[in-house]
């Protein structure tokens, strides 16, 4: 098994790769083998198996990582991120709320996006709660439009872990308006991502993994993923008769109960089984 990453060094974006607990700059050699250097350009050229072809033979350059470096979103700037709403039954009734019947999303944008280890900043004019919500990330490899149910998983070119991190105060002002509530979810560092991108060959089944978010050690989100309402397949197949989805796009497939408010100075870890741990601090001044 490997596992993918990005990373910041000598203020430049880099590509890595993790094999047997050993993390490798794979940089040099995407760019010597495959003229290209971020995971995204990889997945939309079809080149991923190739890339994973290339370390199992030992022939793409692995170099030591730099001396000082830092993960980065394994994909930094995504065409989209959608998100489910609702997508585990507890999830909906710890808020009082019935799940919607038909799988139903908003959009996170890129510009939300942080890496593993990275800050989660809330504003100090940021008034209310704001929460944790652990979710298995999915990552688009194809080109897709109404796409039938029985084949959207070959769609997904890898998964990752995502914190779809909420303001809790701001999302109940802008429903009970009826309006959209896109800040609460999009404020800067609100959509922790990563470390890792796992290529779906590694993954045999995404409603098999058990997925748990912890604050300071201590447990908040724990469950399976299957316990979806939506399985992945039919998001994509949905989501697909509705827009095209494109190489890289991100989906975020829903968290699980037990979602609860972060505070300054508190871990918050994220993990899902076979694809990694996620792990944030929060910095809210007073």
């Amino acid at each position: 098994m490997m596992r993918f990453f990005a990373f910041e060094a000598d203020h430049e974006l880099r590509l890595g790769v993790e094999r047997a607990g050993v993390h490798h700059d794979i940089t040099r050699g995407a760019v010597r083998d495959f003229s290209k250097r971020a995971l995204a350009d990889l997945i939309a050229a079809d080149q991923l198996d190739a890339l994973i072809a290339a370390i199992e033979q030992d022939s793409l350059l692995l170099e030591e990582m730099p001396g000082n470096w830092t993960f980065a979103p394994p994909l930094p700037r995504p065409g989209k991120i959608v998100a489910m709403v609702q997508n585990y039954m507890k999830h909906a009734a710890e808020f009082g709320n019935t799940a919607p019947p038909d799988p139903t999303w908003f959009a996170k944008l890129p510009s939300s996006l942080c890496g593993h280890n990275a800050q989660i900043v809330i504003p100090k004019w940021l008034e209310g709660r704001v929460d944790h919500e652990v979710e298995l990330a999915v990552v688009i490899g194809r080109m897709c439009k109404n796409v039938a149910i029985e084949s959207a998983l070959e769609m997904i070119a890898g998964y990752s872990v995502l914190n779809d991190v909420s303001a809790r105060r701001v999302q109940k002002q802008d429903r009970e308006k009826q309006h959209p509530w896109t800040r609460c979810k999009n404020l800067d560092t609100f959509t922790p991502m990563g470390p890792y991108f796992v290529p779906a060959r590694y993954v045999a089944d995404p409603q098999k993994l058990r997925i748990a978010c912890r604050v300071n050690g201590e447990p908040r989100q724990g469950a399976t993923t299957a316990e979806m309402i939506h399985p992945v397949a039919k998001q994509i197949a949905v989501m697909s008769t509705w827009m095209t989805l494109e190489p890289g796009d991100v989906i975020a497939t829903g968290t699980p109960e037990g979602v609860g408010a972060l505070n300054d100075g508190d871990l918050c870890e994220c993990e899902i089984e076979n694809v990694g741990l996620l792990a944030n601090k929060v910095r809210r001044p007073a």
